[in-house]
Order: C-alpha cells, then structure tokens, then sequence
C-alpha cells in the first residue's frame, strides 16, 4: 500500500493495515509506532490520536482478521441463496483467494499463527477463529447431508487442508482452490 496521499485523512484502518503488513515482513516485534508512521506518511502524534497504546493496535488487528477472515466469508456464503452444496462450494472458493497485499497477502494468516504461539491474546483469538471456523464447517456440512457423527472429523480434514494449502502456496505457489474443492466433494459424497 505504502505511503498515504498527506492530504487524506489517516484513520484507525490505514494503521491497522500497516500493522498487518509489518506483522508479515517481521513478526509482532515489527508492529512500532516509527515503523508504521514512516510507511503510511503518518507521525506519531496520529497514532496516538487513534489507539490507546501498541496494545490496543493488537487488538483492533486481531479483531480486523477475525471479522474479514472468518465472520465476513461465513456471511456471505450463507446469503449467497445458493443450494447447501453450492454453499459450501463456494466457501471453498472463497478461503482458496488470495488475500489482498493492503492486508498483508498471503503471508497473513501464517503470520497471525507465529504471532499466536507467543501472545497469549493472540492465541485467545485464533483458538476463537479455529473453534468457529470448525462450527461454521460443520454446519455446512450437516445442511448437504454429513451425519452427525461424522461432521467434526470431517470438518477437521477440510480445516487442516486449508492451513495445509495455505502453507503449500507460500512455499511453492501451489495453488488451494481445486484441491480443496475436490476434497470437499470426496468428503460430501
């Protein structure tokens, strides 16, 4: 993203997504006032304008990714008015998109994890994240059909093939959207 135009007004958004993207390059300890100010064109003065403290930041970013990486998707599929496997077709589709670089690209959820092992905020929120990420894809599950003793595990398989996919994509550009349809429809079948 960079720089911001110094004519537009910085919001608490501009920081957050800078934070991400530092978050990305080099980890937690990354995420400093001089750092991010200096990217966005910003002075210190606007960082404490809008956050409390480096503390407060963390939240708002841990809580940025919970709502786009999770609430926002789970949304849309369900107001998608497609059919429940044409639901969970498209949650496949739409966990298999690259993130944006505004928000950190496809390091970003690898990124949050290392920072999760660390922090124990962060962990409190990704054990959050992974609980509902799991209940969601067990609901979807159940709407095509899975019996219910079959969702959990079935649900875990999906879940760990899309951390499994993720990591393959930073490591060798793999791409996530068919090999995780077609586990889907394995599993759903």
């Amino acid at each position: 993203m960079g720089k911001v135009d110094p004519r537009e007004k910085l919001g608490r958004t501009d920081w957050v997504l800078a934070a991400l993207r530092a978050l990305v390059h080099g980890g937690i300890g990354a995420v400093k006032v001089e750092v991010l100010a200096r990217e966005i064109g910003a002075t210190k003065g606007s960082f404490y304008w809008h956050f409390k403290d480096l503390g407060e930041l963390h939240k708002v970013m841990l809580e940025l990714w919970e709502e786009v990486g999770t609430q926002r998707i789970t949304a849309a599929v369900r107001a998608s008015g497609l059919d429940p496997r044409g639901q969970l077709m498209l949650l496949a589709d739409m966990v298999s998109v690259r993130p944006g670089e505004a928000i950190g690209g496809v390091e970003i959820e690898p990124a949050l994890r290392d920072w999760g092992r660390n922090d124990p905020r962060a962990r409190a929120v990704l054990e959050r994240v992974d609980r509902q990420r799991l209940e969601d894809l067990a609901g979807f599950l159940r709407a095509v059909g899975v019996r219910e003793g079959e969702l959990l595990p079935k649900a875990q398989l999906i879940y760990a093939a899309v951390i499994g996919l993720e990591q393959l994509r930073l490591t060798t550009g793999a791409e996530m959207g068919t090999p995780l349809r077609d586990l889907v429809i394995r599993l759903i079948e």
